[in-house]
């Protein structure tokens, strides 16, 4: 009679995954900030309960504080860092929390030492080093994972937008307020990126990516219309040349795009009219386009 092992190589390969993946974390953990938070946290979490009015504020300032500081210094392995930081300052506070108790007046005093309830029973010593020794553990452990695994995952999302508008070349900015078409001649480039972004996608446009230029002077933009894609390039400088036609012309032929405009908040030369005409390329004023916004 066969012996059907279909369903434990299954959970033999998840276990493994995660042994390897345990492994993994573990020898690219960053053990400088490890022992530095787990250390300092360690050691401030059993001397702050000397003062039993602070222990409440405290005991959520500095398991929480250390986790998130040590989510925003590590790289990768959030959830690990924070879970065994939370283990070295455990080990740590038990210690420091033993001296304070064994060695010192302090744990002579109890009930009244070390943040304990005036109105508790009688407690010994050794009472006490449990007692909060593991409150001091559990928190410890508890908190230093929840807060760098939710500080890392949040640090690593701002890192890949900084990234991404790196990589675009800038950031796209709220315009002001538009009544007149000479105040569309006021906006900056980013301004006028969002301005002209906003507009197409109120005329049923798709926006899908942009990308500052030439050192700021241009902005180009991707659109999708009824499944065709087209290309803006935008300018606000006083006088548009042909150079910025033929420069999106070339960009179209890359990519095979067949719709170009080029938006400006101000005017276009003769020359860039004349090199327009007859290509696949739009060319849209300041004037016109508040026209457009109006309509």
């Amino acid at each position: 009679m066969g012996v059907d092992v279909s369903s434990e190589e299954p959970r033999q390969s998840v276990v493994a995954q995660l042994l390897s993946s345990l492994r993994v974390g573990l020898g690219e953990l960053q053990w400088r900030e490890v022992l530095l938070f787990g250390v300092s946290a360690g050691v401030l979490m059993p001397l702050s309960f000397v003062q039993a009015s602070a222990l409440t504020f405290v005991a959520g300032i500095i398991p929480v504080g250390a986790g998130l500081l040590l989510g925003r210094r590590v790289k990768g392995h959030y959830t690990l860092h924070g879970f065994v930081t939370g283990l070295v300052g455990a080990l740590v506070g038990l210690i420091v929390l033993a001296g304070l108790v064994f060695l010192t007046p302090i744990g002579a005093s109890a009930p009244g030492a070390l943040g304990a309830n005036p109105g508790a029973p009688p407690a010994t010593p050794l009472m006490l080093w449990l007692q909060l020794g593991g409150f001091i553990a559990f928190s410890l452990i508890a908190f230093c994972t929840f807060g760098a695994s939710t500080a890392g995952r949040a640090e690593e999302r701002n890192r890949q937008s900084r990234e991404v508008v790196t990589e675009r070349g800038g950031r796209l900015e709220r315009p002001n307020t538009i009544r007149t078409a000479d105040d569309i001649r006021g906006l900056s480039l980013p301004q006028f990126g969002t301005y002209v972004s906003n507009l197409f996608k109120k005329k049923g446009f798709q926006f899908k990516d942009y990308k500052f230029i030439d050192k700021d002077k241009h902005l180009d933009m991707l659109f999708e219309y009824e499944g065709e894609p087209w290309r803006l390039r935008l300018t606000v400088a006083d006088k548009v040349n042909p150079g910025t036609v033929e420069g999106l012309l070339q960009e179209m032929k890359r990519d095979g795009c067949r719709k170009g405009v080029v938006v400006t908040s101000t005017e276009f030369t003769p020359g860039a009219v004349k090199s327009a005409k007859g290509r696949p390329v739009v060319l849209i004023d300041g004037p016109m386009l508040y026209e457009i916004a109006e309509k």
